[in-house]
């Protein structure tokens, strides 16, 4: 009697510890946000690619991807950043504090000591060391500016940057080798803010997965499966990643249900009725045409395709092709005219020759929603359109237009 109270105390106190332990880590306790609004709070038991697992107050609930926005996990972002920070042509982004290497292979050292090998010919930029806040968007049009060569970027008097373009050849502890002009030159590490590699985008062709780590890195998953406490990501760049259970700060599954119309490749865009005037204005055409905006101005080199808005001046379209595997159009039309006067629209959307959906704006209307079925790899054609020949209050802007699966 003795022994077996014991034992069932030994085992129940083994049991309760272990679970206490994981409340106080606080690793798998996760909040699932549904692209439908709602929300699942509970304990994460599985995940991957297709489906994740949770057990809650009320059961064990299993949730496809497909549906989820956002999964958050209970872990804290680190206080600081690493000082190098990797820029991947797959959008991925990864912290350590040192990268060695050449073009045949490059490994970064990451702050908790491991080792992480990047694919050849993946790197798109490294910023060396940590800069100031009024030198990024100098860093970021450094790494967009198109050269058909590697650069190296140094700081100069002013805050400003400026690019060196030659051959990056080899990147070690304390220097970097570097071709300038058909000799070889090495360069002290700590006199340089960062690399660029001149190497061609990646197109995206499959969806990918947002997975976000406590050290501030974000890699973009072609695939993920979730193995005794570890994520083990494959990316598009076929490269190998494993984060612990406690490392991950969130796994976005919209980066792979969502398409942001901004990062499509449009077909044409042209406004469709011109006020005329006596001497033809050759620049009116382009400035009457549907464009992304970023509240209400031009996109900076730097602006996040979530926050782009498709503006019409006045009538027109838009025509894109749409992705494979996408299968609807979701955005909000509204009036972006302050004025009394206003003119009833007509909204459509049309794939192919087929127009497959039309609404009034009514002058008195301010916005309506948008969620049009689509058929993939179709060229579809977004259109404004009105009966007055005045263009007065004919302004509108389709809100974060973005395709789903």
């Amino acid at each position: 009697m003795v022994l077996g109270l014991v034992f069932c105390l030994v085992f129940c106190m083994g049991w309760t510890g272990k679970s206490l332990a994981q409340k106080a880590d606080g690793s798998g306790s996760v909040s699932v946000a549904m692209l439908s609004g709602s929300s699942v709070v509970g304990s994460l038991v599985s995940a991957d690619s297709s489906k994740i697992i949770v057990q809650t107050k009320t059961g064990t609930m299993e949730k496809s991807t497909a549906d989820i926005g956002r999964v958050s996990f209970a872990n804290n972002l680190a206080p600081q950043k690493p000082p190098v920070e990797l820029t991947l042509l797959d959008g991925s982004r990864a912290f350590g504090t040192k990268l060695t290497g050449k073009s045949s292979g490059w490994t970064l050292k990451e702050a908790s000591g491991n080792d992480v090998a990047i694919p050849s010919k993946s790197l798109k930029a490294v910023q060396l060391k940590p800069i100031a806040p009024e030198l990024a968007n100098a860093w970021k049009s450094a790494i967009l500016e198109t050269k058909n060569a590697d650069a190296v970027i140094v700081a100069r008097p002013g805050n400003s940057l400026d690019r060196i373009n030659g051959v990056i050849v080899q990147v070690q502890d304390a220097s970097v080798s570097f071709e300038l002009d058909g000799q070889q030159i090495d360069i002290p590490i700590e006199k340089l803010v960062g690399l660029v590699w001149f190497q061609r985008d990646l197109e995206r062709v499959k969806p990918t997965v947002e997975v976000s780590a406590t050290d501030h890195s974000v890699w973009m998953a072609e695939s993920l499966s979730m193995k005794s406490n570890v994520f083990e990501l494959k990316t598009q760049l076929g490269q190998s990643v494993s984060i612990p259970l406690n490392k991950i700060l969130s796994i976005n599954y919209a980066t792979a249900n969502i398409r942001w119309l901004s990062e499509v490749e449009s077909l044409d865009s042209a406004a469709e009725k011109l006020i005329e005037f006596k001497t033809p204005i050759t620049s009116l055409g382009r400035a009457m045409a549907p464009r992304f905006v970023v509240n209400g101005y031009a996109p900076k080199a730097t602006s996040l395709s979530a926050d782009k808005d498709l503006y019409f001046p006045g009538p027109g379209h838009f025509s894109f092709r749409v992705p494979e595997g996408f299968s609807s159009l979701l955005s909000r039309v509204e009036r972006t005219d302050d004025g009394s006067q206003r003119t009833d629209l007509i909204i459509e959307v049309w794939q192919d020759d087929q127009k497959i959906a039309e609404e009034t704006l009514a002058h008195n209307v301010d916005f309506f929603d948008v969620n049009v079925p689509l058929k993939s790899e179709k060229k579809t054609k977004l259109a404004v359109a009105c009966k007055s020949k005045l263009m007065i209050g004919t302004e509108v802007t389709w809100k974060q237009p973005r395709l789903k699966r």
